[in-house]
């Protein structure tokens, strides 16, 4: 399954349509018939997301606003379908806490993305309190997390005047720095991390249509950027770019004519999940350099890897989404260091750890575990999702020879790799150790077949 959806919505007939439509897109869905019962059953079966559907928007209010409040549950995202086309509701909506706004005349593959925007977005949000917590274990002291200073915020609208437009309106709202872009300076100009804006708001339409989409494709590409928030201004073209918008990795889409209002509180809400997380992941960085990274790669190291584990199979257990488990070992990796000398397998280790990062999501574990071996870990990934990623990764070091500054010579490596999965469901899911040894024993087989492969467990059920 994609995630987990928790639909509240008063009508039979309206939650019955809406897990069809989710059904079919491959998510496990639970239903709610009042909002009364959303914080109780959410509690119970930890949903990736609830849909609240339509109803008395008082009460749709009410319950964001308790669900919010709850310290276990304020980080499940929500959704609000609507039948409110005025400004002023969308707006109240969103400040009850409510992370999106789901209203006609959007069509059901904007619902779509919007559902996997924001499921994606808890994953990444997930991963960063996996670290926190994790550097809590190794004993380190959590810096307090203050956000005194003035966000950046960088306007890149389809004209001059249709910028400056925005930033007045815009600047009635908010005390953050606003600042004009063109596309060129938005992909130029950031090479200082200092200067690297906090918030893009992205006009979908620049000097072409669909200009503004493939910014938001660069922008979430880029390193310097990955983290920025991302907010697209719908221009009005036809069709909608709302659900192209979001699956590039935009946080949000707003409605046609700009409303600077919803642009602030939107703004206010992403920024701090922003800042947040940009704090965490410095305190981690920070204080785990020396405990838990490899210092020839860069990866994270055995110790580290063994604690990312342990609450990865506690997180399993309580939500029942199954997980993968790679081990990967160059194949002749001591040929190499006999034929080349070891600077030559220092290079080797170090491109093909670039190789695998590369090739991986945000979240997932990538871990040096020994010598010549790696652990990958996988969260909420099916067995066909991890074949294909098993099979990705082997190409991506076997396909292409690592050129070394150290020889004259290009040196060919492979790697075989061994993958354990485990089942859906709470009751079925077994030990990370019991899955760990399951891929050690998948990944012998690889070796013992003629290496450059990748061996399933047949059931690691």
């Amino acid at each position: 399954m994609s995630g987990r959806i928790l639909i509240a919505d008063d009508l039979a007939t309206n939650r019955i349509v809406l897990k069809v439509k989710l059904t079919v897109a491959c998510y496990e869905v639970i239903q709610a018939d009042r909002c009364a019962d959303v914080d109780a059953l959410a509690r119970r079966t930890q949903p990736d997301l609830i849909l609240l559907g339509r109803g008395r928007s008082d009460v749709c209010i009410d319950t964001c606003r308790r669900v919010k409040a709850d310290p276990v549950l304020k980080r499940i995202p929500i959704i609000v379908i609507s039948d409110q086309e005025d400004r002023d509701g969308r707006l109240e909506i969103l400040k009850s806490g409510a992370d999106d706004v789901f209203s006609r005349p959007q069509d059901d593959a904007t619902l779509l993305a919007m559902v996997r925007s924001l499921i994606r977005t808890r994953g990444t949000d997930d991963e960063v309190l996996r670290r926190r917590d994790i550097s809590r274990e190794f004993g380190c002291a959590e810096a307090p997390l203050t956000f005194d200073h003035a966000a950046k915020i960088a306007l890149i609208a389809p004209d001059a005047e249709t910028g400056i437009l925005w930033r007045m309106h815009l600047s009635a709202e908010t005390r953050n720095k606003i600042s004009i872009m063109t596309q060129t300076q938005a992909l130029e100009d950031l090479g200082a991390l200092s200067a690297v804006p906090d918030a893009f708001v992205i006009g979908s339409t620049l000097g072409t249509t669909s200009d503004g989409l493939r910014l938001v494709s660069e922008l979430r590409s880029r390193q310097t950027t990955r983290h920025s928030v991302i907010i697209v201004q719908d221009c009005g073209e036809t069709p909608s770019p709302s659900s192209m918008a979001l699956d590039l990795g935009a946080n949000a889409v707003l409605r046609p004519e700009f409303d600077a209002r919803e642009l602030a509180e939107r703004l206010r809400k992403l920024l701090a999940r922003k800042l947040e997380g940009d704090a965490l992941r410095k305190s981690f960085d920070t204080n785990l350099a020396l405990a838990a990274q490899d210092p020839l790669t860069g990866l994270h190291n055995r110790r580290y890897a063994q604690s990312y584990l342990e609450r990865l199979e506690r997180e399993a257990h309580a939500s029942g989404q199954p997980f993968a488990l790679m081990v990967l070992d160059l194949d002749r990796f001591k040929s190499i260091n006999d034929r080349f000398g070891h600077p030559v397998g220092d290079e080797v280790l170090i491109e093909v750890a670039q190789r695998l990062k590369s090739n991986l999501r945000e979240h997932d574990l990538l871990a040096r575990y020994g010598g010549e071996e790696f652990l990958i870990a996988l969260p909420g990934i099916s067995r066909k999702q991890a074949q294909h990623m098993a099979e990705r990764l082997r190409r991506a070091v076997g396909d292409t020879p690592v050129a070394s500054s150290s020889s004259r010579q290009d040196v060919p490596v492979t790697l075989s790799i061994g993958v354990a999965v485990s089942p859906e469901g709470r009751g079925n899911l077994r030990s990370a150790h019991e899955l760990l040894q399951a891929a050690d024993r998948a990944l012998y087989v690889s070796k013992s077949d003629g290496r450059n492969l990748v061996t399933f467990v047949p059931n690691a059920a």
